[in-house]
């Protein structure tokens, strides 16, 4: 029987896999710069490899949960009042809809403490800034943070959408976390770019919360969530040294959590 999302799903395969090429060209790039640089020295190695070490849970986490939000997608779906129809206008709606959602998962990760201390403080908590940092993610994040696309398929957007910009706007991040890309002005002031990024992994207090967005930086323009790029930032967060062992990238956030104001 033929798939009617048939094309939809090719073309939201190909733009996320465009995604994760991009960040894997920059993480290339990026290993190749930093040997030529002389900065590949074994503490920054294993800075990266504590990074990535969430990944693998990640992975395991992720893959367990997908037919559990399957079904709630599918449940919400089924009790929306209308199916929208699948259309330039609605791919468009759908695609600021998620980039919406993402930056409200995200500035409640940041704002709400239990959020902050259980899933969100990993990601920020390393003094480096690579590639790798993107995927600096903990495993609980895939138990909370898809309920935040819910309510759009509530309103009855196709699942299916909203699934594949959500993974979209997580699979875009990893180009973000390098310090090889410089500012881009044609690109900083609307869009999610390095070196807006940057100014989100700031240590600094005044940087604290800013630049919250996916793939837009209209969400945090229009809420007063945007700082434009500076330079000469250091990385981590504010008043918290960062982990040095494998184990303390998993337990510190609980330590920060308790801490952190």
């Amino acid at each position: 029987m033929d798939d009617p999302y048939l094309i939809l799903k090719l073309a939201m395969s190909g733009v996320i896999g465009a995604a994760i090429t991009a960040g894997l060209v920059v993480a290339v790039a990026e290993l190749g710069w930093m040997s030529a640089a002389g900065r590949l020295q074994r503490a920054n190695v294993k800075k990266m490899l504590q990074s990535l070490s969430p990944l693998p849970p990640n992975i395991v986490v992720s893959a367990l949960m997908v037919p559990v939000w399957a079904q709630i997608y599918a449940t919400a779906s089924a009790r929306a009042p209308m199916e929208l129809p699948i259309g330039a206008a609605t791919i468009l709606l759908a695609f600021l809809a998620a980039d919406l959602s993402y930056y409200w998962e995200h500035r409640c990760a940041h704002r709400v403490r239990p959020l902050w201390g259980l899933y969100h403080a990993i990601h920020h908590s390393s003094d480096a800034y690579t590639v790798a940092t993107a995927y600096r993610v903990s495993f609980l994040n895939q138990l909370l943070a898809p309920a935040f696309y819910v309510p759009w398929i509530l309103l009855g957007f196709e699942p299916l959408l909203i699934i594949g910009f959500q993974l979209l706007a997580f699979h875009y991040q990893a180009w973000l976390h390098t310090e090889l890309i410089h500012r881009i002005p044609c690109l900083d002031a609307w869009l999610n770019t390095p070196a807006n990024h940057r100014m989100h992994h700031s240590r600094a207090d005044r940087h604290r919360d800013v630049n919250l967005g996916a793939i837009l930086m209209i969400w945090d323009r229009l809420f007063g969530t945007y700082a434009r790029p500076e330079d000469n930032l250091e990385y981590g967060i504010p008043g918290v040294a960062p982990p040095r062992s494998y184990l303390a990238v998993y337990t510190e956030p609980w330590r920060i959590w308790l801490l952190q104001k």
